[in-house]
């Protein structure tokens, strides 16, 4: 919900500078900024840097080899498909 709030923040100012100088600006100059100061922020109170820093979407099954070069991704095999010797 953080980023959120801090879209709405960043929105209204890009609103407010707008009509204060009467010159169109990009959103992003204030959106990025406040979506991201307002997730950090909330890191910051709970005591969550580090994971908010370490945050990955990359699939964790992936084997990365020491020298950074990826592997083959593990699979399991689905016992429905898989044929045994009786």
């Amino acid at each position: 919900h953080s980023s959120l709030i801090g879209y709405i923040i960043g929105m209204a100012l890009t609103m407010f500078v707008m009509i204060k100088f009467q010159a169109a600006q990009p959103a992003l100059l204030y959106l990025v900024p406040a979506c991201l100061g307002s997730s950090f922020l909330t890191a910051v109170i709970r005591g969550e840097i580090k994971q908010l820093l370490d945050y990955s979407e990359e699939d964790e099954s992936e084997d990365i080899k020491p020298d950074g070069d990826v592997g083959e991704k593990k699979t399991e095999a689905n016992p429905a498909t898989s044929k045994k010797d009786d």
